[in-house]
Formats: structure tokens, sequence, C-alpha cells
């Protein structure tokens, strides 16, 4: 019987609507998984959800979405009151502004990944999501100087904070290994 689960985040090129076909796939046992294009990580979370794998690698380049799964594996409760605080202020407010909240999230967010992240990482991932959510049909693009650059998408109530998916995709991660970069990084692991 298969829990079900889902990522935390849209993700372009996104397997959740597959999941079912890709079960279909999925080998009678798994001990060992890696995923070294991570993004939203729909297989992910239906194999730790499904199969309870001893060793499990999760990686991407995106050094952003790493802070963010680092910080839902290691620091949900305070993600969790970063991301309703935040809902709160947006589903509040008006269309106007919303655009300006978005608009000086989006400013934050690109100052913040632009710096050194080790004292602002539970900030960078909740904003993270925050755009994630908020943002034109949940992409991820960068301009030429690396800033987030997605206009605000034109959702009447989105859901910023699904606290239980939240805490069971945590949990989920409690074992899981994960890296920043290059996916050769994965090499050694499979």
């Amino acid at each position: 019987m298969y829990i079900k689960t889902k990522p935390f985040v849209k993700w372009a090129g996104g397997k959740s609507q597959l999941i079912s076909e890709i079960r279909k796939k999925y080998p009678k046992n798994i001990k060992c998984y890696c995923e070294p294009f991570v993004g939203g990580g729909a297989v992910l979370f239906d194999i730790l959800a499904n199969y309870k794998p001893e060793k499990v690698l999760i990686n991407d380049i995106n050094k952003e979405l790493i802070i963010t799964y680092y910080q839902l594996q290691n620091n949900v409760d305070n993600l969790i009151k970063k991301l309703f605080a935040l809902q709160n202020e947006f589903i509040s407010a008006d269309l106007e502004q919303r655009k300006i909240i978005y608009n000086n999230n989006r400013k934050l967010y690109n100052s913040l990944k632009n710096k050194s992240c080790e004292n602002n990482e539970l900030e960078i991932a909740s904003l993270f999501i925050f755009l994630n959510k908020t943002c034109f049909n949940g992409l991820y693009r960068v301009n030429k100087n690396g800033d987030f650059n997605v206009p605000m998408g034109s959702y009447k109530n989105p859901l910023i904070c699904d606290e239980l998916n939240l805490k069971n995709n945590s949990e989920l991660l409690q074992n899981v290994k994960i890296i920043c970069g290059d996916y050769r990084k994965c090499k050694n692991f499979i």
C-alpha cells in the first residue's frame, strides 16, 4: 500500500502527475536511492514513504533549493512559523498589496541569496517556498546576474504553508544525505 505524499514545492519537469506510472518501474526492494537532480522530489518522497531505503543521497545544483531541503530536514518547526507569517500577510492583502509584498520578498530573497548564507538559511528557505507558491506557475528562473526574476502568479488563495505535508516530508528526510553541486558529486555513492 502506497502512502500519499507530495513535494513541498512545484517544480518544472516535476513527476507528481506521473508517479503512478513511474511506480510500476520500481524494483521490489529499494535499499539505496540517489537523486542527482532532486528538484521537487516527487519520486524521492514516494520512495521514502513506501520503501524506507537504508541509504539515500539527494543533490541539486540549485543552492537555494538545497538550503530549503536542509531547513525542512533540520528546522521544520521554525520554517513553518515563518511560512505561516508569510501566508497570513499575503492572503489578507488585496491584489495591489500582494504585488508589493511579492516584489519586496523577491528583492529580499535575491539580496540574501547573494550574501553568505550561514545566518540566512531559514529566511532563504521560507522565501524560496513563498516565492514558489506565489510566482507564475511555480517557475524557478534567474537572470544573468543570478537574481530570481519570475513575476507573481494569479492565485486567489495559495497554500504557502502546508504544515502537515511539511512535517511529513521533514520526517521522511531525516536519514537522507543532502548535498549541493554538479551531478557528478553523486558518482561515488552510485
